[in-house]
């Protein structure tokens, strides 16, 4: 069964799997992992707290799939 993702209402700097799958509107936490290191970076390993995101990395990341998407249509 996947987990669902969790939206905190507003969003840390730094961001556990559920919270940043929520914030880039993934369907599941397992989808979002699924796609760390690809479509989305890798996340960080943080000692005591295990991996997070970080909100600018994600922006970031996000950001560049909108100027792939631009990239494509003009080629169409």
């Amino acid at each position: 069964m996947s987990r669902p993702t969790r939206n905190p209402g507003s969003w840390p700097r730094l961001m556990r799997a559920p919270t940043a799958a929520a914030y880039v509107d993934e369907v599941s936490v397992e989808a979002f992992l699924r796609r760390a290191g690809t479509v989305y970076p890798a996340g960080r390993q943080i000692s005591g707290r295990g991996r997070v995101w970080i909100r600018e990395d994600l922006d970031t990341a996000v950001d560049g799939l909108r100027g792939a998407a631009g990239r494509l249509a003009d080629d169409l």
